[in-house]
């Protein structure tokens, strides 16, 4: 059999794994997201990891799973690792909504007004009229002295 055949045979092969791979990842995703949503935090977090450790995720996709980790992350209180994710996900797309919805409220939460107000004015810039970045870019302008996040409010403006 000649070489070119072996090695197109070859091809075809790793395309489908690729594929098939890329979407377990997908997957993973869309399984945070809903994990996320049914208030079960743990399956979400489980999710969210198992999509970004997915080898074949596009950057888009696997920026989400950071993003919504990352938003767990915060919940936890875990403020360094959720920062470490996020700026993961702005790495993997630099338009991420979620990623600069998130750091922005880790910047309130860890009291640094300046980084926030920057990140509200980007996730402004990406959608003007989303009434949730509207809110946290107006908070982000005057800050009380000390921001505290209720879960409920978080939840309900992440969208």
């Amino acid at each position: 059999m000649p070489k070119s055949f072996v090695s197109l045979g070859c091809l075809v092969i790793l395309l489908a794994m690729a594929l098939t791979l890329g979407g377990c990842g997908n997957s993973a995703l869309e399984q945070g997201i809903r994990a996320e949503k049914a208030g079960n935090d743990k399956d979400a977090f489980a999710s969210y990891s198992a999509a970004i450790g997915s080898t074949f995720m596009v950057s888009n996709k696997r920026a989400q799973a950071y993003a919504g980790r990352a938003g767990i992350y915060i919940l936890r209180g875990e403020l360094e690792k959720a920062l470490a994710d996020l700026d993961k996900a702005l790495d993997q797309n630099a338009q991420s909504e979620a990623a600069y919805y998130n750091r922005t409220v880790l910047y309130l939460l860890q009291g640094k007004p300046t980084l926030a107000q920057g990140d509200a004015k980007r996730l402004i810039e990406l959608v003007p009229q989303n009434p949730a970045a509207r809110r946290l870019f107006d908070l982000a302008q005057d800050p009380p002295p000390k921001f505290t996040l209720p879960l409920t409010w978080m939840k309900a403006n992440q969208g």
